[in-house]
């Protein structure tokens, strides 16, 4: 079988040294493996897991071996085994570990990964878990269902090893700004020192919460200047879109993503991938599909800056920008000139540039090797009297306007994505709410492509 053959991977292969450091592993260049430890896990493939074992990677702040699914006493295996449920006695130890991880600085969880018996202990060899890809699944839900608050963000994937569906399940979770986390059915508090998951006393939780409230002041005061700035900006183009003499009347639209943990992409110039934006959201109603497009691509080339890259579009009644950081923050905006005869602010055009931004941040996480969570924020401007809010053209039975006035929609949390389609239905309901309609109870349905 091939997950037999781990050793032989060293043999010959010189861009791996025996037993390096996790963050030594973290700093390889992009073109060599980094594997388990960064990038897209539904990537994976059997060469990273008998990678991790021949570089025998120890257990750290953000890793955690369990050769096995953990059963009371150890004396036996799990009911998966046998073709039953996973056991509350591993999911309950299983979701120690992953409170711990959120509650610090993150990390991976491998199941199915034997470990040495020194200290720190090490990857072994494989010992492949039967039913793999379904054991994610079921493992991920099973743990989510007992960690209070719910995390943000929790992947999990199954390696198979021989092609037979044996091998190992990654979970991984970033760190959460929504900490501290508790475990559910043990009402401790769990957080990560070295190579273990350990209980933290009421005081250690106490200074928890006060760091994670000082760490949400930073990015919303962050969120605030980003605000105000396209307030300023956005005021100013609309009212030069006019003549002395006119009554300037436009909207302004401002989506400002940010992750919720520090992330450095190091370069974001001359990455062409990061900039590849091209998305569509497939809104489903009663009379059909449609595609809801954000018609504002930029035309001119990525303009580097200090550490960031900027790009725009320019017409005679309408202005895009694009801007990318490489701390991983990331803003698409449009200011729009309203006249007589175009009155309109499109929902296609709106959901359109929301499904943009959310396949821009899900780029960003890819690059940054994390599923490290985003919070995004959502401002909508109207300049002199209300606009128009034209549907979907399936939906023509029913339009509203948007009042005058500055709206910040409430911030977002951006985590796995299979929450884009729920977010999208968010984003429209609360976009008709704004303008006096309620389309929750017409059926609506959004999808990523």
């Amino acid at each position: 079988m091939l997950y037999e053959s781990c050793s032989a991977w060293t043999t010959g292969n010189a861009n791996y040294a025996r037993g390096p450091e996790l963050e030594l592993i973290r700093k390889r260049p992009k073109e060599e493996n980094v594997g388990i430890f960064g990038g897209n896990l539904e990537s994976l493939v059997a060469k990273d897991v008998l990678q991790v074992c021949a570089d025998h990677v120890p257990e750290g702040t953000e890793v955690e071996y369990k050769s096995d699914l953990p059963v009371k006493g150890g004396r036996m295996q799990d009911a998966w085994h046998s073709g039953g449920a996973v056991g509350e006695y591993a999911r309950n130890a299983i979701a120690e570990e992953i409170t711990a991880f959120a509650n610090t600085m993150g990390g991976i969880v491998c199941i199915g990964i034997a470990e040495t018996q020194d200290h720190p202990k090490r990857a072994d060899k494989p010992q492949p878990l039967p039913r793999v890809h379904e054991l994610a699944r079921r493992i991920r839900q099973a743990v989510y269902d007992i960690i209070d608050p719910p995390l943000s963000v929790l992947e999990a994937v199954g390696i198979d090893l021989d092609g037979q569906g044996n091998g190992v399940v990654v979970l991984r979770v970033p760190s959460s700004r929504r900490r501290p986390h508790r475990h559910a059915v043990s009402k401790e508090v769990f957080y990560r020192r070295a190579d273990e998951s350990v209980r933290i006393s009421m005081r250690e939780i106490q200074e928890l919460t006060i760091q994670a409230i000082s760490e949400a002041a930073r990015a919303e005061k962050k969120i605030r200047e980003r605000r105000d700035q396209f307030r300023e900006t956005s005021t100013r183009w609309v009212k030069d879109a006019y003549m002395v003499h006119e009554q300037p009347w436009g909207a302004a639209l401002q989506f400002f993503a940010m992750p919720a943990s520090p992330i450095d992409l190091v370069r974001v110039v001359g990455k062409p991938n990061l900039i590849n934006l091209n998305s569509m959201v497939i809104a489903t109603t009663g009379r059909g599909n449609t595609e809801m497009k954000w018609p504002f691509d930029p035309t001119t080339q990525w303009r580097p800056g200090l550490r960031s890259i900027t790009s725009s579009y320019t017409a005679q009644t309408r202005h895009a920008a694009y801007s990318l950081e490489t701390d991983g923050t990331c803003e698409i905006s449009m200011c729009l000139k309203l006249i007589d005869d175009r009155p309109n602010i499109y929902e296609p055009w709106l959901l359109g540039g929301f499904g943009k931004v959310l396949t821009w941040v899900e780029r960003l996480k890819k690059e940054s090797g994390t599923g490290v969570e985003y919070i995004l924020a959502t401002q909508l401007s109207v300049f002199g009297k209300p606009a128009i809010l034209h549907a979907i053209e399936a939906e023509i039975d029913f339009g509203g306007q948007l009042p005058v006035g500055t709206f910040d929609f409430p911030l977002i949390s951006v985590g796995s994505a299979e929450e884009q389609s729920a977010l999208l239905r968010t984003f429209d309901a609360d976009i008709w709410n704004l303008a006096g309609e309620d389309t929750l109870q017409r059926p609506r349905t959004f999808v990523l492509a």
